[in-house]
């Protein structure tokens, strides 16, 4: 039934505007309805630790992890199969007393996973923001890259945190740094509609006057959203609401063609 339902809900309808950019509901709804079929929750997947070492690790039970480091049955920087160490699963499963140690112990702060995700990702991925302060600290890099060209600037909007991003850009974040299908931290905080983020690198002083692939403008991004305080912000900022993307459209075309209250 929920098959074929969902069959009926992502059937392909004419676009009424180009690809589809501002049809739907401007805002994310809990529904039946697959508008947004391929925006999925990037960070529901399991992070499941492979050997007893890792299992302690995740669960903050320190005096299990200090029996395995004293038998020397492990080490601080041990990587499994998806070259996980300690570290990284302290910072994703919020265990800021295990982070503080392993630090302290020498552990490698920059290693890369096989997603060349670092620790500081995980952190942020978590929304763990003391993890991410103390990893700062103690010499996290923000601007490593991951697989998909994001840095932890970038996965900060995903998880829709100003206090998170302030924190990265404290340390030297690249506001403009792009990922590998060209989205600076704007630009893709407005695709998402992770509008509190939006708002605050707009006033940090990130780029307004980006564009996409498609040249759609960080205003035809906040018509899409139906933002009108973002809107109002990028107009005042002097973004030209008169430009048009790759297939001729305005802001204001597709403000009308999507039925967007701005």
């Amino acid at each position: 039934m929920f098959s074929t339902l969902r069959k009926f809900c992502c059937c392909k309808r004419e676009p009424k505007t180009p690809l589809g950019f501002c049809d739907g509901p401007s805002t994310w709804k809990v529904c039946l309805a697959c508008c947004d079929c391929s925006h999925e929750d990037r960070y529901g997947q399991s992070y499941d630790p492979e050997n007893k070492f890792h299992e302690a690790v995740c669960m903050g039970k320190i005096r299990v992890v200090l029996h395995f480091l004293s038998k020397k049955n492990f080490n601080v920087n041990d990587q499994d199969k998806g070259k996980r160490t300690a570290l990284h699963f302290a910072s994703f499963y919020g265990h800021l007393h295990l982070v503080q140690f392993l630090l302290y112990n020498d552990c490698m702060v920059n290693v890369l996973d096989d997603q060349k995700a670092t620790p500081l990702m995980k952190a942020v991925q978590s929304w763990e923001t003391k993890i991410v302060s103390v990893l700062l600290d103690n010499g996290a890099d923000p601007n490593c890259k991951d697989s998909n060209g994001e840095t932890a600037l970038h996965q900060a909007v995903y998880v829709n945190s100003p206090d998170i991003a302030a924190s990265l850009l404290e340390y030297g974040a690249e506001i403009e740094e792009t990922t590998k299908d060209g989205f600076t931290p704007l630009l893709l905080a407005l695709r998402e509609k992770r509008l509190h983020v939006a708002e605050y690198l707009i006033k940090y002083g990130a780029n307004i006057h980006v564009r996409d692939d498609y040249q759609r403008t960080t205003l035809m991004y906040a018509v899409k959203c139906d933002s009108e305080a973002i809107v109002e912000q990028l107009l005042k900022k002097g973004v030209d609401h008169t430009l048009k993307d790759a297939f001729g459209w305005s802001a204001l075309q597709y403000a009308v063609a999507g039925k967007r209250k701005v």
